[in-house]
Parts: structure tokens; sequence; C-alpha cells
């Protein structure tokens, strides 16, 4: 690049299509950006606004907050969209066009997530099921195996078990596909009854669209149905109801039972983190769920609530 080359602003919807057309990432990552593209264009039709690499000024990122809180988004959903924008403004400035750095004083809130994850209990059930069809007992067979290793979706849904390329000696390695990092996760013995079921090899995966559809009618089946509350700030209304656990279970349900299981099962956090790759206990206990009965339950066992003082 010309050091001495003034830096110049670009309408933020082409710089975004443009780095999309050079961009080797999925086409998944593709797409949630044509969406933001998508998103910003409309705040832009709508507010008369022309939205450059250097409009987002704190003001006009508070007004495209509040455009997409008219739209009835969830709180989690603006949020989303409000870090990929500026992630894409970060990537603007990297490649010498003027951005304008106000929109970094707006911050949306972070809401307490509605996700859940299956027990210890609620999984043997899962593994047990029969009278599946053949695509149902895949998706249930790879969902398991991302239960019992915390693995993310990107990374159970490529295991494979030919020519001990992930599987070795009770041991399931992989380099992890966000991350890059290897991690070594021993082998649950209801992964071997997956291995078992599929004469050991791994079934090949659905779509993750058709995935998060059919592991919902699995776990349905499964009698996975206890009432979870749910809320969500949507626009401008906070939205409480209850609704069917099976209701709420998606692809990532499988990580966060696997992170959550261990740490009930009492193995360390630190321990549980070098699979996880959450950099702080912080960040992990907020990830993780235990759900408020589970935690009184624990604490009333505790001595300390025992002894008369």
């Amino acid at each position: 690049m010309n050091l001495f080359r003034k830096p110049v602003k670009k309408l933020m919807t082409d710089f975004i299509y443009e780095y999309l057309s050079k961009s080797a990432r999925s086409m998944a990552y593709k797409r949630q950006y044509r969406n933001i593209a998508r998103h910003v264009r409309m705040f832009s039709d709508v507010s008369g606004i022309i939205i450059n690499t250097n409009s987002f000024t704190e003001q006009v990122m508070e007004e495209f907050v509040a455009y997409l809180r008219s739209k009835n988004l969830m709180m989690s959903t603006i949020r989303n969209i409000r870090q990929k924008v500026s992630a894409m403004i970060n990537k603007a400035e990297k490649r010498g066009y003027l951005v304008e750095r106000g929109f970094e004083n707006v911050v949306v809130k972070t809401e307490d997530s509605c996700a859940i994850y299956l027990t210890v209990d609620e999984l043997k059930r899962l593994n047990e099921l029969k009278s599946l069809s053949k695509q149902a007992q895949a998706v249930r067979d790879r969902f398991l195996v991302g239960c019992f290793t915390a693995l993310r979706i990107s990374d159970y849904r490529r295991l494979t078990v030919e020519d001990n390329f992930n599987f070795d000696k009770g041991f399931i390695q992989i380099k992890t596909q966000k991350t890059g990092v290897v991690v070594t996760i021993p082998i649950h013995p209801i992964i071997y009854d997956v291995l078992k079921r599929n004469k050991n090899v791994l079934p090949v995966m659905p779509t993750q669209q058709a995935f998060g559809k059919t592991i919902k009618r699995i776990c349905k089946k499964a009698g996975i149905a206890d009432e979870v509350l749910w809320e969500r700030t949507v626009g401008a209304r906070v939205v409480r109801k209850k609704v069917k656990k099976y209701q709420l279970i998606s692809s990532h349900t499988a990580r966060r039972s696997g992170a959550t299981n261990m740490y009930l099962a009492g193995i360390t956090t630190a321990r549980i983190m070098l699979l996880t790759g959450h950099q702080t206990e912080q960040a992990f206990f907020r990830y993780i769920r235990i759900a408020r009965e589970e935690n009184a339950k624990t604490l009333s066992e505790h001595d300390f609530l025992k002894k008369n003082l």
C-alpha cells in the first residue's frame, strides 16, 4: 500500500461484497455477511443516510441499533449484527479505507441465554431410542458424539474413524476448525455404542438445517419434553413463555451438554476449557448450563448448610 495515499471511503455494502468475493471462507460464513450487507442497505434506505465505511459514528450506530429493534429482532440477534458490522469496519480500516470509530461507544447488552443442555440420563434415553430412520439415526449418533466430546458441530461432523484418522488407542484427536487447536479427548462408552451400531464408521450427516429439525423430532420422541422458561427481548418488548425442552435443542446443544456434564461430573474447569477453548472461567461459566434447582440441591448437601450455628 502507498503510505502517502490518502485513505478513501467506500460504500459499506460494496466493501462487504468485495471482501466476500476474495475470501476463502465457507459459504455459511459468506451467507452471514451477505445478510449483514442486506441490513445495512435496508437501514440506509429507511434512514436516508448513505452508509460508507466511515459512516458509523456513535449517533449512526445508535440509529442503526434502534432500526434493528424496530424490526422486532431479538436482542441477541441485534448484538450479533452489531458485532459483525464492527468486524467489517475493522477489515476496511486494515485495507486502507477511511473509517470512523465512534461505533465502539455503542454497546448492545448481553442477555442471559435460554440455551439448554441435556442431562446424562436424557442422553442415555436418546442413545437407547429404537426404530429410527436412517437419517434420524445418523443425526442422533453424530449428536451423541458431540455431547460426549464437547466439540462444535463444525468439528464433530468432520470426525472419521477410517484409517484411525481421528480415533486411535481410546482417544479422539482433531484439529478444531475455528481455533486451529489440536484437542485429544478420551472416547466415552456411549461413543463406543455409536461405533458398534454403525459397524465402526460414523454415518454421513445431512445439512445443518435438516440436522436441526431432525434432532428436535428425535428428542421429542425420546420424551425430552420438560417445560423450560424462555425469555428474550424482542424489539422493545420482553417476551416470556414456557416451551418444551426439545424445541430449544440445536446442533450446538451437543457442545454445551458436553461441557456442562463434564463440569457436573467433577472434572476441573481448567481441563474442560482445554477442550472448549474458553479463555477465562468467567466466559466458561456463562457458557455452561446449571439449573438453579441443581445448584440448590448441591448446596443443600454442603456441610455449611447442614450445621447448626
